[in-house]
């Protein structure tokens, strides 16, 4: 999904700034969709990370949703910047 995601906003967008603004907040948007589909997700991290140390310095479902967003941040910016630039400088 991210990587669709990464897709459409550089498809979409003419500014670079914009490429590289929205997954941000497109990480954000992926946080509330896993918090309400991906409960099963959710779940099951905790279940395997119940009695673990804190990672991240962070509890067991913040630490999910740090990973969560830092996953949709990073593939949907890194598939906007390809896209971004194929769109200007290939396929104009």
């Amino acid at each position: 999904m991210n990587l669709i995601a990464g897709i459409l906003i550089g498809f979409f967008n003419e500014s670079w700034l914009l490429r590289i603004v929205i997954p941000f907040i497109w990480g954000v948007v992926f946080c509330v969709y896993v918090s309400i589909v991906g409960k099963n997700r959710r779940n099951a991290y905790i279940e395997k990370h119940a009695d673990s140390e804190r990672r991240f310095g962070m509890s067991v479902i913040q630490s999910f949703y740090f990973v969560e967003y830092m996953t949709a941040i990073t593939t949907s910016l890194l598939f906007s910047i390809i896209s971004g630039f194929v769109r200007t400088f290939i396929w104009k």
